[in-house]
């Protein structure tokens, strides 16, 4: 669906702001073989060597104590201990986007850099693209995994790539997979869940918030 030209006063509505940065306390409340149950703030979880939480990096754990990385920095905790006095949570970024008249939500981005439009779909498993629109976006899809699809009008070659990045407002997601199918539809890149489900997406009366989750 082309997104008409009236509709355009309505994509002024949408914003892309920054959670306010907290200061909060990271705390070795237990320990265990390459396990540590780590407080970030008021969140507790039993977070394993090498996995992250809340921003909070576990290098190693043991019954002297912990190691983690935030913001690049490596610091040992011992049991029971904390840091947090110059620690501030990770800003995750926001965007709050309204519907067309019918319902939909396009939002402008970026594709490997390069400016383009999406329609958010949730049906839809992968960010999908057009051959046309791929090509025009540079996007070399043809190296991608070869398959097919059925579409209404017949059996088309499909191409399941990995795009370096995208974006939509200050959200940027890299390594993302996509799915460009021959010819000219969809009309609109479709914003699929190769994207969305590494975001948090709640609806606020008829707005649609999208924040980044790392």
């Amino acid at each position: 669906m082309t997104r008409p030209q009236n509709f355009l006063t309505l994509l002024l509505l949408m914003v892309a702001v920054s959670i306010a940065a907290e200061e909060v306390q990271v705390k070795v409340i237990a320990l265990f073989a390459n396990k540590a149950l780590l407080q970030v703030g008021d969140q507790q979880k039993i977070v394993a060597k090498g996995e992250t939480f809340e921003g909070v990096l576990l290098q190693s754990a043991s019954g002297h104590g912990a190691v983690v990385v935030v913001d690049g920095e490596t610091l040992e905790i011992g049991l029971n201990q904390s840091i947090g006095s110059n620690y501030k949570k990770r800003e995750r970024s926001r965007m709050t986007i309204a519907p067309d008249a019918h319902g939909m939500y396009f939002v402008d981005g970026t594709i490997n850099g390069v400016n383009t439009g999406f329609l958010v779909d949730t049906g839809a498993t992968h960010v999908t693209i057009s051959g046309t629109k791929a090509r025009a976006l540079n996007i070399d899809f043809r190296k991608g995994v070869r398959g097919q699809a059925q579409t209404a009008a017949a059996v088309v070659p499909v191409w399941k790539i990995r795009l370096d990045s995208v974006s939509i407002g200050t959200i940027k997601l890299r390594n993302v997979t996509a799915l460009v199918i021959e010819g000219k539809q969809p009309a609109d890149v479709l914003l699929g869940n190769s994207f969305l489900k590494r975001t948090d997406m709640q609806k606020a009366g008829s707005m649609l918030e999208i924040t980044q989750l790392h």
